[in-house]
């Protein structure tokens, strides 16, 4: 005996896997990231012109 299945094309199955949302999401991440680490390698010179030591105020 032989059985037949219908044939679903496999893209008709699953949504897309990136959508707008999450390609969305994915920027917003790089520059949060990006504005963080830009504003964190000035703390060094900010804790300096203050007058006090750099160690004491990036170390916490």
């Amino acid at each position: 005996m032989t059985t037949t299945r219908p044939r679903v094309p496999a893209a008709a199955s699953r949504p897309p896997l990136l959508t707008r949302p999450l390609l969305l999401r994915f920027v917003s991440m790089v520059g949060a990231s990006a504005s963080f680490f830009l504003l964190l390698s000035v703390v060094p010179r900010y804790a300096t012109a203050s007058g006090t030591s750099p160690t004491g105020v990036v170390a916490g």
